[in-house]
């Protein structure tokens, strides 16, 4: 009679694991010289998701959270100074720090680039710009998926009934909301926490 006997590949097993980590920690060494010293000592503790926290701290009274938001696709989300809104790869990028400030209870937030100051906002056709003025159009719902990556849809706009949210395609760019739904990864993302004493990177 055969015993079954339990086997473990465990090269297979981890590499996923070891790409990503080799993945963050490589973007480290990027160079720094658009960042002051106070966005550069937030980015560098940018590194801890929320997983397990699920981001409730609005709950808890605290209303403003430092976070950069790493897409199921490999990117960063951006704001640049003239507001456009795309991914970057570079763990270091000033622009990927953002603010997100609930508004409203029910994980109403808006979303603002520390460094460019702009807000992530949604027309009725679902295009993402950045605005330097807070509307409606800058509200936003938290969504927390089973699969614990965050969801952020409009909390104004719908398409024929159907959520719209931000979203990072494979290559990096910005998402029409009317192409996107709650399932699709490009609407995944992780929020990185960063430390409380850095949540003023000027």
């Amino acid at each position: 009679m055969r015993k079954w006997m339990p086997t473990w590949n465990l090269p297979n097993l981890f590499s996923g694991l070891y790409l990503h980590a080799v993945f963050l920690f490589s973007s480290v060494c990027v160079a720094y010289s658009d960042c002051t010293p106070a966005q550069l000592a937030a980015i560098m503790n940018c590194s801890r998701h929320e997983r397990h926290t699920r981001n409730y701290d609005y709950m808890e009274g605290g209303d403003v959270r430092i976070r950069q938001l790493f897409s199921r696709t490999q990117w960063f989300l951006t704001i640049d100074d003239e507001g456009n809104i795309s991914g970057t790869q570079d763990l270091t990028n000033c622009y990927s720090i953002l603010e997100i400030r609930t508004v409203s209870e029910g994980g109403i937030l808006a979303i603002k680039g520390i460094k460019s100051q702009h807000y992530i906002s949604m027309n009725k056709a679902g295009q993402l710009q950045g605005k330097r003025t807070y509307s409606e159009n800058c509200d936003f719902k938290e969504v927390f998926l089973e699969n614990y990556f965050n969801a952020y849809s409009s909390a104004k706009w719908t398409k024929n009934g159907k959520e719209m949210f931000i979203a990072l395609s494979q290559k990096g760019r910005a998402m029409r909301g009317k192409k996107t739904r709650r399932e699709h990864v490009a609407s995944h993302f992780i929020p990185m926490k960063c430390r409380e004493e850095e949540r003023r990177a000027d």
